[in-house]
């Protein structure tokens, strides 16, 4: 057990080990499933690893910094310097990082609900909840908490770095020179009705959000998940947490707007770095909508409540139980 209420159980009866778990409950403890006694070694160690249920999500947030890292400063840096012998180098402080947050963190909170969507998919094809899930997909699904909150940190770092966008040198240059040249020309520049409702839109998209990205986060703090009921948790990390993502997704596709339908975006064949980060979470998305559909969430419900679906070579022919009647 950790610090906190939490209790590992593992075995190979699954019987056996829900009894444990239910008498864990209802002791005031958090059981939490490790799989069969293969994990008896790993779980014995536990209290002298260093921060194990964060190793996973750690290095999914590694790997996925440095390859944007990589692409934005291919697309974004080399690109112009190889094309018009540009330099603008200064953009690895600042722009090319708000690039990193945010998609990082958007796939991030996707990764967060994928393994639930795939388990459901399972339990549809398997026909019953009583089968375990593979390794790779229980080990995936005990470090959501972790995945969210490092994407809850992410997200804060871009709104910090968004914030300080009006006060950087290069961005207020740029503004001036726009207007030097127009008082130039003697000209005025027309506001745009169509711009005006994108930027309040994506504003507006990206402030709530952020928002419920912070509920999610306070939310799974053991003081405040303490304090709630299941239902009341289940609501706001699974009905909340989707709209949180949708919303998120919404943000980033209109920041991109109309940009995937024009080449000139598309720096040496490569697509921007925004078109990449919300592959995942549109594919969550359409998953999900699949699985709230009504005939497909009524199927769900029922395994969930103990149907299970009996195999076709088990199934016993109708003329034989009436024959035995008879």
């Amino acid at each position: 057990m950790d610090e906190t209420d939490q209790v590992f159980v593992c075995g190979d009866d699954n019987q056996s080990k829900q009894l444990v778990m239910d008498v864990a409950r209802s002791i005031g403890l958090t059981p939490l499933d490790q799989g069969s006694l293969l994990a008896a070694g790993e779980l014995e160690n536990y209290p002298l690893q260093l921060f194990p249920m964060w190793r996973l999500p750690l290095c999914i947030t590694a790997g996925l910094t440095v390859f944007f890292f990589v692409y934005c400063v291919v697309i974004d840096v080399i690109y112009p310097y190889a094309k018009d012998n540009k330099d603008v180098s200064y953009k690895l402080a600042i722009s090319v990082p708000n690039r990193i947050f945010p998609n990082v963190s958007i796939i991030l909170l996707s990764l967060v609900y994928l393994p639930g969507v795939i388990a459901a998919f399972i339990q549809l094809h398997r026909g019953t909840k009583y089968k375990r899930f593979p390794d790779w997909l229980d080990r995936w699904m005990l470090c959501r908490k972790q995945l969210g909150l490092v994407a809850l940190a992410y997200a804060f770092l871009h709104v910090l770095y968004t914030f300080i966008i009006p006060t950087r040198y290069s961005v207020r240059w740029r503004w001036i020179n726009s207007m030097i040249e127009e008082s130039k020309k003697n000209k005025t520049m027309q506001m745009s009705k169509v711009l005006s409702w994108r930027l309040d839109l994506y504003f507006a998209l990206g402030m709530l959000g952020f928002a419920l990205y912070v509920l999610l986060g306070i939310t799974s703090l053991p003081s405040v998940s303490n304090s709630v009921n299941w239902r009341e948790f289940r609501f706001v990390q699974s009905k909340l947490g989707y709209a949180t993502l949708l919303l998120c997704t919404a943000h980033a596709a209109v920041f991109g707007w109309d940009r995937f339908l024009q080449p000139k975006w598309y720096r040496w064949g490569l697509p921007q770095a925004y078109m990449l980060g919300i592959v995942i979470p549109c594919t969550v998305l359409v998953l999900k909508l699949i699985l709230i559909t009504p005939c497909v969430d009524k199927m769900i419900t029922r395994i969930r409540q103990g149907w299970e679906r009996v195999p076709k070579d088990q199934e016993v022919p109708t003329h034989v139980n009436n024959s035995s009647l008879a």
